[in-house]
Parts: structure tokens; sequence; C-alpha cells
């Protein structure tokens, strides 16, 4: 996990199922307190949000992602190339097949639309255009 954080940034919130890696279970688990990666999400101030217990949606994505991953690792050279592929390239399915958006794509779509924090007109100044 610190290693993806280095790499990528520090996620708001993570998902998990309840795995007894990612969160104590039993009773007499939590009784004992937090697991470790719970204790390190805590730390990092990363929300843990746990699926529903008999519900496979909730992680349904996640699945379907190692499902992609087992099948298509093989023919790429490294784990990155195949994340490059994952998301810039492959089309997802889940949305309009006429337009064969990639994960990338759509999520920078879905991303909420920014006002402008500035004053327009002091681009104007800039590097002598006015």
């Amino acid at each position: 996990m610190k290693k993806a954080i280095e790499k990528y940034g520090k996620p708001e919130e993570i998902l998990s199922d309840h795995g007894t890696t990612f969160y104590a279970l039993e009773s007499d688990e939590r009784e004992k307190g937090l697991t470790e990666f719970e204790k390190f999400l805590i730390k990092e101030k990363i929300t843990l949000i746990v699926g529903r217990v008999d519900h496979p949606q909730t992680n349904g994505k996640v699945e379907k992602f190692f499902d992609i991953f087992e099948k298509k690792v093989k023919f790429f050279n490294s784990a990155d190339k195949f994340m490059y592929w994952y998301n810039f390239i492959r089309p997802y399915g889940a949305f309009d097949i006429e337009r064969l958006e990639t994960p990338a794509v759509i999520f920078y779509q879905r991303l909420p639309k920014r006002e402008v924090i500035m004053d327009p007109s002091l681009l104007e100044n800039i590097g002598g255009l006015k």
C-alpha cells in the first residue's frame, strides 16, 4: 500500500470485503482491536469502506478487474504495461458500445466541472499580450 501511495498518490477511500487481512471480522478479533491495515488507514487518514456481507455486487468491479488481469497479463511485459492497456486502450463495455470509450476517458468526463477560480482578465496581460 505504501508503494502504491508513493507512486499514485493517496486515495481518500478504499473499498474492501470482509477479508481478515483488511477487516477484523470475528467478534474476538474486533475485541482485540484493529488489523494492521485498518491502523495504517487511520494513520494515513484514508476511509475504509467495507462492503455488505453476501452482496458480491459491491466488489463487482474489483472482481471483474482481476478476472481480466488473470486472462490478459501474460500478454504484457509488465504490470504497468497491462494497466496502461486496461485504462487507456481497452474499450469499456459497460457504456455505449458505439462510442467505445476507455476507462480513462470516462473517468475524466465524469469529473465535476470546476468553476473558474480567478478573474480571466488577469490572463490578458501575461507575456505582454495586451
